[in-house]
């Protein structure tokens, strides 16, 4: 069942790609959160997926990919992050809502995919992980 809304929003993706140039951000949240396994994420997930899909594409400014990859957070369940994520969590979400250039974003969002386990994604992102970071980094 994930494929087939992953292969969707693959196509809604490209879909909104065509038309504009969109945020690399958001491109990179997204590709994130598509190896993200179900079982890792609450079960509302499932009916908020479809317009954060849509929303993050639309987001043209770093504030908004932050506030997207917040609620992305939010439904990540606690079993599938670091203990450490714990502790560090209220920063990062604080950090977040301040976010204003893509610098601090991008820095956020490397943050929060370190925390994320092993487990909670699936084996094609621990193939792309490296080559996710760099290009995040801009590499």
């Amino acid at each position: 069942m994930k494929r087939i809304v992953i292969l969707a929003a693959a196509l809604f993706l490209a879909a909104v790609s065509a038309s504009r140039a969109g945020s690399s951000l958001g491109r990179q949240l997204v590709d994130l959160e598509s190896h993200i396994k179900w079982d890792a994420v609450e079960s509302a997930w499932k009916g908020l997926r479809v317009d954060w899909l849509r929303t993050t594409a639309d987001c043209d400014e770093a504030a908004c990919v932050a506030n997207q990859m917040l609620k992305l957070e939010q439904n990540v369940k606690w079993k599938a992050v670091d203990k450490a994520w714990r502790t560090r969590r209220a920063g990062w979400i604080n950090d977040c809502r301040g976010a204003t250039n893509e610098r601090d974003v991008a820095k956020l969002l490397l943050e929060f995919e370190a925390n994320v386990r092993w487990g909670a994604v699936d084996d094609a992102w621990k193939a792309r992980r490296e080559s996710w970071i760099s290009e995040l980094k801009g590499e």
